[in-house]
């Protein structure tokens, strides 16, 4: 069951997700500029991240939330699997289908995250969760709009199975109430040990090892820290909505570097979804700030 956690943390949650959420926010960019083979771009995320969280466990092992023997923790290896099944579903849908439907399915994240807290843990989403998460999935539509439908049902498969396994990870990291940042570093080693094999026999293409060094060293180990860390303080479905804001401020960035103007559904897609979530964080405050006056 989960640790309860003093009503002063919410902020830290709420920071720590958004952080996570904006540095995903740059991976879609970047691996476009990698010009790689998604294989050759799994591994190197996979083991990029693996690499980093072996430094920071080095420096951070005796945190009194983290577990002291990580491999023989079954929460870290159970969460740690998922986290590394959901990279290569994700990295497999987005070659398998249309964008658009991978964002879309990718929305009900947040959706899943909630009706597996209200059983799994005993959190009952409050109606302003509900609500932001409805507004998340109404405002990823209009982004998506255009391109829906011209996907493949393997690929959309995968990409109900990514929202799933990603859904399912942050809730077990809520309910065990313990420091799984480390996890995706378990995690990149699952993927990393999936796509070897394929590079090994058939080779791979790395076009621009830089952007995909930044992307496997910096960005993903940010993002997988602070990410899989927020859910000791706020709830799964809370942390599952950030991970929106790279469906938002993805085709920003490609604007800004490829000069791919978004159409107007993305602007205003981008607005409800910048809204819901902005909105659902400062009512969070706000319920925060009135707990702690009362006690």
């Amino acid at each position: 069951m989960t640790t309860p956690q003093p009503q002063d943390q919410t902020s830290k949650g709420l920071s720590l997700a958004f952080i996570g959420g904006l540095a995903l926010s740059f991976d879609i960019p970047l691996i476009r500029l990698a010009l790689s083979d998604p294989y050759t771009v799994m591994a190197a995320r996979g083991l990029g991240i693996a690499f980093i969280l072996l430094i920071y466990w080095r420096f951070f092992a005796n945190r009194s939330a983290m577990p002291k023997a990580l491999l023989a923790d079954r929460d870290f290896i159970i969460v740690g699997a998922l986290s590394g099944a959901n990279n290569i579903c994700f990295t497999m849908a987005v070659f398998n289908t249309s964008t658009a439907n991978v964002v879309f399915i990718l929305a009900f994240n947040a959706l899943l995250a909630a009706l597996l807290s209200w059983p799994m843990i005993g959190e009952k989403p409050r109606f302003h969760t509900w609500l932001a998460i409805a507004a998340t999935v109404v405002g990823v539509g209009i982004i998506v709009a255009d391109g829906l439908g011209t996907g493949n049902l393997f690929g959309d498969i995968l990409a109900l199975m990514c929202a799933a396994f990603l859904a399912l990870s942050l809730t077990l990291t809520r309910k065990s109430g313990k420091d799984l940042s480390l996890a995706p570093g378990f995690g990149g080693l699952v993927s990393a040990a999936f796509a070897l094999p394929t590079l090994l026999l058939v080779g791979g293409e790395l076009g621009a090892p830089v952007w995909l060094a930044l992307d496997a060293l910096i960005l993903v180990p940010i993002a997988g820290i602070t990410l899989w860390l927020a859910p000791r303080f706020i709830t799964a479905p809370q942390v599952a909505l950030f991970y929106l804001l790279e469906t938002v401020l993805a085709p920003l960035w490609v604007w800004i570097v490829f000069f791919e103007v978004p159409s107007s559904n993305v602007f205003i897609g981008g607005i409800v979804v910048t809204a819901a979530i902005g909105m659902h964080a400062v009512y969070e405050l706000r319920l925060s700030r009135i707990r702690r006056s009362k006690s």
